[in-house]
């Protein structure tokens, strides 16, 4: 109503000076749109238009243009698991999260670096809704966006959806761009998880629901077929390694469902002390990333001097491990669920 009234007026008046007043006064009332559609999405009441698409073709297809707006110094990487993955979404508004996103990972990579994007589909069991009660259990596309930036703390965590929470400078940023992906996914019945530590980077993850196709229809009946087989037991003792004490007390239980005896630890080095005094340790089961200053890698090269027969699993929300990583031992990525954590530790321990 404000942008008619003034294009009204612009085509009655004739003096100059008044026109450019005018034309202020459109700027600002544009900015005005702008910021309440912002606003709206973050609120998720934003109007939204969604469509059936292959998530993995449309990012694959996006990504050219992201590329090119990230400039040189980044290296974008696109990497689609599975020849379907359907979901009901809004492309543009989708589009518009990957950019935001990019462009955030951009900002945090001053000196360059490497942006990652992972299209799969995964299933988000109980155990991990017991998590996150926000979650709701059920088949997803996931779409998650991987940076080698400088991180994030604790508390720039805590408030990266917040609407106006900006670490730019003034005038560099609006402060809306991740609220606006928080409302979108929030909107379009999906869930948003953001991993970060200082140093390590970002990974952004967004869970988008799944719309089954014929030839996904039939996997997934034959996948929960074999979900009704009885999860593969287990004796030994497993040595825990992670910080988040919610994500903890969901392994340590699955683990002791399980039949395992579990220790627990929050980080590397009491992880290494209690390897020491715990001479029954048949495994450890760590997170990449932990508080503490020691990495999982250094976790994984001090666990071989000390105990080289004791087998190491290692999990992180990041899209995938570093070549260390890799090389540190088996590898997990979350969500997981209790089948495949229980599948992975029959591989390594029989």
């Amino acid at each position: 109503m404000i942008t008619g009234n003034l294009e009204m007026i612009e085509a009655r008046l004739q003096d100059e000076k008044l026109r450019g007043l005018l034309r202020e006064a459109q700027a600002a009332a544009d900015d005005g749109a702008k910021l309440t559609a912002q606003l709206l999405a973050f609120g998720r009441r934003q109007p939204l238009n969604p469509k059936l698409v292959d998530v993995g073709e449309l990012v694959a297809n996006f990504s050219k243009l992201l590329s090119r707006t990230l400039g040189e110094t980044i290296e974008l990487s696109t990497i689609v698991k599975g020849s379907s993955n359907l979901a009901l979404i809004d492309v543009s508004q989708l589009q518009n999260a990957l950019l935001n996103l990019g462009l955030n990972a951009r900002d945090a990579m001053p000196n360059g670096g490497r942006l990652t994007i992972e299209i799969s589909t995964t299933a988000l069991d109980r155990d991990y809704a017991q998590m996150y009660p926000e979650v709701r259990m059920g088949h997803y596309v996931l779409v998650a966006v991987t940076d080698t930036g400088v991180g994030m703390t604790e508390e720039i965590k805590r408030r990266a959806f917040e609407p106006f929470f900006t670490t730019k400078g003034t005038g560099a940023g609006t402060g809306l761009g991740l609220s606006m992906v928080y409302g979108f996914v929030k909107q379009s019945g999906g869930h948003i998880q953001l991993y970060s530590e200082p140093g390590q980077g970002a990974s952004v993850r967004l869970f988008l629901p799944a719309t089954r196709g014929a030839s996904q229809s039939a996997q997934v009946g034959a996948g929960e077929d074999a979900a009704t087989e009885p999860i593969p037991r287990g004796h030994e003792t497993i040595l825990v390694v992670e910080d988040d004490a919610r994500v903890r007390r969901v392994v340590v239980s699955r683990l002791r469902d399980a039949g395992y005896s579990v220790i627990e630890a929050e980080a590397g080095a009491q992880a290494l002390q209690f390897l020491s005094e715990h001479p029954e340790v048949s495994l450890v089961f760590a997170d990449m990333i932990m508080p503490g200053g020691m990495s999982g890698d250094e976790l994984a090269q001090h666990v071989r001097e000390l105990r080289p027969s004791v087998k190491m699993l290692f999990t992180s929300g990041y899209a995938g491990p570093s070549a260390a990583g890799r090389a540190a031992g088996s590898w997990l990525q979350k969500p997981y669920t209790a089948r495949e954590l229980a599948l992975r530790l029959r591989e390594l321990l029989d």
